[in-house]
């Protein structure tokens, strides 16, 4: 008499193995899908971006070049849910894995969940720059208004880079966009209010192998577009997709 079915030790083994195989794969298409949604995330913070510019040049006749507060200017004609001057008085971060202080860059949150933030100073850095920039990257000072140092950039052109065809006289300025807004990886504790729990920022690997939600964006004269491997990586291997 054929025997019908399967015996308990026949349905274990089978529940043994779809475990084992689930424990291998599921953290992989995990990882895989928050991958993609992070270049997806950096492709339309680059074109919120370039939306903004295009109305401030077309409706208000400014260039980010003609505008020394990028802070503002990029406000102006994005759909933003809230700004702050001091990322301290929301949440302390630290600058890198020895710094005790907290990252006193300014931001803006946007309503489609994403944070722009621009840097302070040299010297209080909220985030990092993996490639040594040939050209001087111009950085907010505490009026709100851009700086090297004493003598002041006013405004975002393309002066050190290679289409410089307009003979602008300005050097780029920088950003970071945080394309998941305040949720992990980046910040790490929302709630940290002190220096004693203030923890670095989680950055992407140099070369783009593996991403977090924070990448660097340049603003130029013109445009805005993604600075570094990691960024250009995910910007361009998001569009290759499409």
């Amino acid at each position: 008499m054929k025997r019908k079915g399967f015996t308990l030790a026949e349905v274990l083994i089978t529940l043994a193995i779809i475990g084992v195989v689930a424990a291998l794969t599921i953290p992989s298409v995990i990882s895989n899908s928050q991958q993609q949604e992070f270049k997806t995330g950096l492709r339309k913070a680059v074109s919120v971006l370039n939306s903004a510019i295009t109305m401030n040049m077309a409706l208000d006749g400014e260039s980010p070049y003609d505008n020394a507060n990028l802070f503002g200017y990029l406000q102006r004609h994005m759909s933003v849910m809230k700004s702050v001057t001091n990322m301290r008085y929301l949440y302390y971060s630290s600058n890198d894995s020895t710094s005790s202080g907290g990252a006193d860059n300014s931001a803006f949150y946007t309503t489609d969940g994403m944070r722009f933030e621009l840097r302070a100073n040299d010297s209080n850095m909220g985030f990092k720059l993996y490639e040594t920039p040939s050209i001087s990257i111009c950085t907010r000072g505490v009026s709100g208004s851009y700086n090297i140092g004493s003598n002041g950039c006013g405004g975002c052109g393309s002066l050190g880079m290679n289409n410089n065809v307009d003979g602008t006289t300005k050097p780029p300025c920088l950003i970071m966009v945080d394309v998941n807004g305040d949720r992990k990886p980046n910040p790490d504790n929302v709630n940290c209010k002190t220096q004693s729990c203030a923890k670095p920022y989680k950055y992407s690997d140099p070369m783009g192998l593996k991403l977090t939600d924070m990448f660097t964006i340049m603003i130029t004269d013109k445009q805005a577009i993604p600075y570094g491997v990691a960024a250009q990586k995910a910007m361009y291997q998001a569009q290759g997709k499409k």
